[in-house]
C-alpha cells in the first residue's frame, strides 16, 4: 500500500505542467533554410518557434492585403 502511494507521488512530480511545456516550446530554436534572391545557396536562419509564427502571420496578412488591392477592394464589407 505504501509503495503504491509512493510511486503515485513520484509519478506526479515528473509530469510537466502545460505552462512549463509551452514556455519550453517558445524558447525552442527552429532553423530553416531560406532562399535568397541572386544565389543558389540557401541561408540558414534560426529563430524561436514563436518568432516563426509571427513571421508567418505577417506574411499571410501581407499576401491578403496585396491580393485585395489587386482586386480593387480595400477590405471586407
Amino acid at each position: 500500500m505504501f509503495s503504491l502511494l509512493l510511486s503515485l507521488a513520484l509519478a506526479g512530480d515528473t509530469v510537466a505542467t502545460p505552462t512549463e511545456t509551452d514556455a519550453a516550446e517558445e524558447k525552442k530554436m527552429v532553423c530553416k533554410s531560406v532562399k535568397t534572391l541572386g544565389t543558389r545557396i540557401p541561408q540558414r536562419v534560426c529563430r524561436s518557434s514563436k518568432e516563426w509564427a509571427k513571421i508567418n502571420e505577417a506574411q499571410k496578412r501581407q499576401l491578403e492585403t496585396r491580393s485585395n488591392q489587386s482586386r480593387g477592394t480595400q477590405g471586407s464589407n
